[in-house]
């Protein structure tokens, strides 16, 4: 699940680490449409440590920017896969001049996939959904991890395993007014809310930060009182 207020239709730019960044395009109607935002980091904790963190939506407002509330309504195990769980969930969110409440159906595949539709979208939002992919981080020739930002872990649980988080939302807005307040600040929110992520990892598992962990904005910009 994410907490997010993008707006004005974007078409993707090139950045220098080749990932798809959101630029204005459109406006009007067109600003409406359906419209995506893909983000890829490698974290220096194992899937399941990281799928614990991510799923454990009832803690978000404890440490996710923006999160006034969120509450997770009830659980059920349906037929399916081993891992595989279905919850609906509330969240709160509040950033001036927006606060909204919208609830989610949210489906679970540990240590996989987390996918979070919204069902109750409420005055800002016509459609969310979000995707949470987490694959174990590919090796080089070398044996280092991909990214040149993490340091692994020497001991402890997941010592030496790192992971892939994918985040992806696509979204509607109600109106073009929302669309055009929430484009100016969602890139910087969107990364903040990812740098919220391992900063819990690192709160749980430890991990001391270092000045090379992670090229990610500070995850308490974006709180609110």
């Amino acid at each position: 699940m994410n907490l997010a207020f993008p707006l004005r239709r974007m078409a993707p730019l090139a950045s220098r680490s080749g990932q798809a960044r959101l630029g204005p395009l459109w406006t009007g109607r067109r600003a409406l449409a359906s419209q995506p935002f893909h983000e890829s980091l490698v974290f220096p904790y194992g899937r399941e440590q990281v799928f614990d963190v991510v799923s454990d939506i009832d803690r978000y407002s404890e440490f996710v920017p923006l999160c006034k509330g969120s509450t997770v309504f009830h659980a059920t195990r349906k037929d399916g896969p081993a891992g595989w769980q279905s919850v609906q969930a509330e969240l709160v969110v509040g950033y001036p001049p927006f606060h909204e409440r919208y609830t989610s159906d949210v489906v679970l595949e540990r240590p996989r996939r987390i996918v979070a539709t919204a069902v109750s979208a409420g005055r800002v939002f016509r459609y969310m959904r979000t995707v949470w992919e987490f694959a174990d981080a590919a090796k080089d020739a070398a044996g280092s991890p991909v990214s040149p930002f993490i340091r692994e872990r020497t001991s402890g649980p997941g010592a030496g395993a790192s992971t892939r988080v994918s985040f992806c939302i696509e979204y509607e807005f109600v109106s073009a007014l929302h669309a055009h307040a929430a484009s100016l600040a969602f890139d910087r929110m969107a990364r903040s809310t990812l740098a919220a992520y391992l900063a819990r990892c690192r709160e749980l598992y430890g991990l001391q930060p270092s000045a090379a962990d992670v090229a990610a904005p500070r995850s308490n910009e974006w709180k609110q009182d």
